[in-house]
């Protein structure tokens, strides 16, 4: 009987433990958006106003926010938008923005807007931004960016977004 309870005590650890490891998932309010890019970030409560979220995450690899684009619908219009807002932008390279399809592990179909940028002091391109473009649970598109320079540009954060955007 004893050692029966040891070994379901311990079989017991061993399946919960591993399952048991701590979130990164953050949510941002009021988007109704959530998404999980790994350790490393600090998160900043600073109240904002429409479209802006909060929080915003800061890290070494940039800094990661939403905007909620609530006159948007469908996904790739709501891209269009924010591609002809960046690239009004005298810091965006002409030519360097692409848009993407993705879907999420959660199945949330989106677009994947990126393009580089160069501050007109620097003879290199000294910025990257990353737009996440999919609809929340009210059908109103949402985007998750993360900004961050070419140097510091992380595949690892940009799959970690990719992949765990979630509808909460």
């Amino acid at each position: 009987m004893r050692k029966t309870l040891l070994f379901i005590t311990l079989f017991g650890a061993l399946v919960l433990l591993p399952a048991c490891k701590p979130s990164n998932r953050v949510d941002f309010k009021p988007s109704l958006i959530s998404v999980d890019p790994g350790a490393g970030w600090v998160r900043l409560d600073i109240p904002s106003a429409l479209p802006a979220c909060t929080p915003r995450l800061m890290g070494k690899a940039g800094m990661i926010n939403a905007v909620l684009l609530q006159d948007f619908t469908d996904v790739k219009k709501a891209a269009d938008y924010l591609q002809s807002s960046f690239a009004a932008n005298e810091k965006a390279v002409p030519g360097s923005f692409k848009q993407e399809e993705f879907a999420t592990d959660y199945r949330e179909p989106g677009v994947h807007l990126s393009y580089t940028g160069q501050s007109p002091k620097s003879t290199t391109p000294d910025l990257r931004s990353h737009s996440f473009i999919t609809r929340n649970r009210n059908g109103r598109c949402v985007s998750i960016s993360y900004i961050t320079s070419p140097v510091d540009e992380s595949a690892a954060v940009l799959e970690a977004i990719r992949k765990s955007i979630r509808v909460e």
